[in-house]
């Protein structure tokens, strides 16, 4: 029985699960550490759980990743991971084969597999997390770049500043939902959960949906752009927040107002984008980086 542990490993938490004969069975997190020898003795406890061999390891983890040849540029927001081989990095404590690829990465070919994108051919994907990442399909085909950091979509600019603020990742990561809103109750950011955000939004907080308004209008406006260049068939917004089926209201409240302030004549019939929620939700990167392994390991 094939039994393959899978990893996401975010700049807040690690996720990991079972995935046994292609069916993620159970899915736990633990905190990401933020030092090296921390994540060492995380990732061995994460082993350590587990009564009965597992045959291989996937990971989904942040930055530049080269998925064939197991080298990182960087690690994103895990910062003690620069210019490395991360492959044998992971190898060395699982003691098995072991794929790895960006996480956003991981989370189009898991919608591609088992999500909004079986039999599409050309999209996109808008992961929302602790910064934004993204995938892109064109012609079936998953890009890469010639650098592998295609769908790097923190490092967007938001306008002609050029300014760290400015960056998509601090435009449209979660914690700019949840910075605003704490400050509006008048408690710590780390205080105030996804969950309690959204609850207020569903109570028809005025706070709370005027900071959702304009997130999703910044959204909105880069949503618009991939559009414009790629044509996809469809843009599929994950992350955790995508559990959230009110913030594909919001988002198509914001794709309409740039519809509607076109005043270009013959322009003004360009085509909308179609966007959707992922499917998969927070296992999306897991079961993206289980058909990495297979995929990896087929042949």
């Amino acid at each position: 029985m094939e039994k393959i542990l899978v990893l996401d490993i975010g700049g807040t938490f690690i996720k990991y699960g079972l995935i046994i004969s292609g069916k993620l069975e159970w899915v736990k997190k633990q905190a990401t550490p933020k030092k090296v020898e921390a994540f060492k003795n995380c990732l061995n406890l994460i082993k350590n759980e587990f009564l009965e061999d597992f045959t291989g390891v996937s990971i989904s983890m942040p930055g530049i990743i080269n998925a064939d040849s197991g080298f990182a540029v960087h690690g994103g927001s895990l910062e003690f991971i620069r210019q490395m081989d991360i492959r044998e990095f992971y190898e060395s404590i699982f003691e098995c084969p072991v794929t790895v690829d960006n996480d956003a990465r991981c989370g189009i070919i898991g919608e591609m597999n088992q999500g909004q994108l079986k039999r599409i051919e050309n999209a996109a994907m808008i992961v929302l997390g602790t910064g934004v990442g993204g995938g892109l399909i064109v012609n079936g085909q998953l890009v890469r770049g010639f650098h592998q950091s295609a769908g790097e979509l923190s490092l967007v600019q938001t306008n002609s500043a050029m300014n760290l603020t400015d960056l998509f990742a601090v435009k449209n990561s979660v914690y700019s939902l949840l910075k605003p809103f704490a400050k509006a109750l008048g408690q710590p950011t780390k205080e105030v959960s996804g969950e309690a955000f959204f609850e207020a939004i569903e109570n028809e907080d005025p706070a709370a949906q005027t900071i959702l308004h304009g997130y999703c209008d910044s959204l909105a406006v880069q949503i618009w752009n991939l559009q414009a260049i790629l044509d996809p068939e469809k843009i599929v917004i994950g992350g955790g927040i995508s559990s959230q089926p009110i913030l594909l209201d919001y988002i198509k409240q914001s794709l309409q107002k740039n519809v509607d302030s076109l005043n270009v004549g013959p322009l003004a019939s360009v085509i909308a984008p179609a966007v959707v929620l992922s499917s998969l939700g927070n296992d999306a990167n897991l079961i993206g980086a289980y058909y990495n392994f297979i995929n990896k390991n087929t042949n």
